[in-house]
């Protein structure tokens, strides 16, 4: 009796051990709890990409105004050189028009010193006339020596002539000297102050100059920041996409966390139900609680990496020709590692089993794929970039080692390459989370 009870013992005890599951594969609350959070984050992390998206969105609104506001400042300014362009014309216009009458003031000067040089030689000949005489013939000795009253008129006449001879030829001369010396300063002045006028337009316009010159690099600096702005908004748009794949597939691996949690309760119910009736047999079908590995097939054309021990491996063969890290001096951060294409066909495998959150075409990346991973609670995203082809596409559980695209030069690619990112934790714009592939990875 006591050995038949010791062999119920052991059916039961083997039965019990047959319907439990894995420890290793058993569900607990705390990974859905994780896998909660993990959303919640992700919520979290895409409410404060949309509150930047918005951001950047104010920020072109305000540079576009900015630029609105200097368009107008080099209208503005357009217009005034056009009116100092103007005045600049007209001014040169008058000055011409001055240099022509001074010419022709010259001409009228000339003359005028002819005139005076003449009535020199008439002075002069006077003296000489009266320097001949002696100087002892004068006007009264003239008068005196009239011999009758007639003749006194006479002589009287005369000398007032030719006095009035002289003081007409001195007066027309003071008045052609004064004449001159009028119509010289008038056009000297005129001449001066229009040369004077010119030069202050010119200077006008010299500052107008270098006022618009001003505006119109200011304006190139806005639309530069606005076209960055538009890039850096194109970017959050993308990351806010990324985070929202993210979501999804935490949900889906959420959704099947909950699903294998009722299915190991349903199993236990089940045990329970086993233990008080015996005579029903247990099922021997186990619910699938993983999901299997699909291998992929090796393409023709080209040979896939051996698969390596370890949470992580190599995701295509080639030579390491660019390392994670600051590179060209400093002045640029490269958070992948690059795998130079040394056959005409190199396939991409999956590093790790994962699902894959994004596949499509990116200006930037060309040809890419983001894989998300939990490992060890751990979640790790990595990134194939510059693919010739894709052949895993959104939503799809791959397995570490399947082949999920091979190795091109679409995109922002200097040359046929893989760039692979690995990050610890979620990917963003920023690369924050970018890790060093060849600390996880033996290349």
């Amino acid at each position: 009796m006591k050995k038949k009870k010791m062999m119920v013992l052991a059916v039961v005890a083997t039965l019990g051990l047959g319907v439990l599951p894995p420890a290793a594969n058993a569900v607990s609350n705390r990974d859905i709890e994780q896998k909660r959070s993990e959303i919640n984050a992700l919520r979290s992390k895409r409410s404060g990409v949309e509150e930047k998206i918005s951001e950047s969105q104010k920020n072109i609104k305000a540079l576009q105004s900015q630029q609105k506001q200097v368009a107008n400042d080099i209208e503005k300014l357009n217009s005034a050189i056009e009116e100092t362009s103007g005045k600049i014309r007209k001014v040169s216009t008058d000055i011409d028009e001055t240099e022509r009458a001074i010419d022709k003031l010259q001409q009228e000067i000339a003359e005028i010193q002819e005139r005076i040089e003449k009535r020199n030689e008439i002075l002069k000949a006077r003296i000489r006339s009266l320097q001949e005489s002696g100087g002892a013939i004068s006007y009264l000795e003239v008068l005196l020596g009239a011999q009758s009253f007639s003749d006194f008129i006479d002589r009287m006449s005369a000398v007032t002539t030719i006095m009035e001879a002289d003081q007409q030829i001195i007066r027309e001369q003071e008045a052609d000297k004064a004449l001159k010396e009028k119509k010289e300063t008038e056009l000297t002045q005129k001449r001066n102050k229009l040369q004077a006028d010119l030069q202050e337009l010119k200077q006008l316009q010299a500052k107008l100059d270098a006022q618009l010159e001003q505006k119109n690099r200011l304006m190139s600096d806005l639309k530069q920041k606005e076209e960055e702005e538009h890039h850096h908004k194109m970017e959050l748009e993308e990351e806010k996409e990324l985070i929202a794949k993210q979501e999804a597939v935490v949900k889906q691996q959420l959704a099947e966390l909950e699903r294998q949690k009722r299915a190991e309760e349903e199993a236990a119910k089940q045990r329970a139900r086993t233990y008080t009736a015996p005579k029903s047999s247990p099922s021997t079908s186990s619910s699938s609680s993983s999901t299997s590995k699909s291998g992929g097939e090796t393409p023709s054309g080209g040979s896939t990496p051996p698969v390596s021990s370890g949470a992580f491996t190599r995701p295509a063969n080639g030579p390491i020709t660019s390392g994670f890290g600051y590179r060209f001096g400093g002045s640029d951060f490269h958070p992948a590692v690059d795998i130079g294409k040394r056959a005409p066909v190199v396939p991409v495998v999956a590093a790790a089993d994962g699902v894959v959150f994004r596949s499509y075409y990116s200006s930037s990346y060309g040809n890419v794929i983001f894989v998300s991973h939990v490992i060890n609670g751990q979640v790790y995203t990595t990134v194939y970039a510059h693919l010739e082809a894709r052949l895993a596409g959104e939503g799809q559980r791959v397995s570490k080692g399947q082949v999920i695209g091979y190795m091109g030069n679409t995109g922002h690619s200097t040359g046929p390459h893989l760039h692979f990112e690995l990050h610890r934790g979620s990917w963003n714009v920023g690369k924050t989370n970018a890790v060093d592939p060849r600390s996880y990875i033996a290349f």
